[in-house]
């Protein structure tokens, strides 16, 4: 069954507190919390949690550094340690078949293999 609330007067704005929102924010970060609950608990609308949430960690969080060491240039003949991935090109022939090959393919071969597709 819904719930229906009638607010007669002048609407309200309340003022929250920093303590305040602290502690609801808090609320609502325990583990297994629904913003939805925490928010009618205290008669808000969760999209205001949400923004205390945003806005409260933006400004709360203090710069932290962290050690730095520099170090003299890699050499050139020192080789990445992560190879690329891949990249492939798709090339549809006139029989309506495809191939898919790297880019880095010789010319050569690309001719021989596409000169093989087409023939079968």
């Amino acid at each position: 069954m819904a719930r229906m609330e009638i607010i007669s007067g002048v609407e309200r704005r309340r003022r929250w507190s920093k303590e305040a929102k602290l502690e609801i924010l808090a609320e609502a970060d325990q583990p297994g919390a629904r913003i939805g609950d925490v928010a009618r608990r205290y008669d808000l609308h969760p999209g205001q949690i949400r923004l205390w949430r945003k806005t409260i960690s933006h400004f709360s969080a203090s710069p932290s550094f962290l050690p730095v060491q520099l170090v003299d240039d890699v050499g050139l003949e020192q080789k990445p340690a992560v190879r690329p991935a891949p990249v492939f090109i798709k090339i549809l022939l006139r029989n309506g078949r495809g191939l898919k090959v790297p880019t880095d393919i010789e010319r050569r071969t690309l001719a021989s293999l596409i000169a093989c597709v087409e023939a079968a």
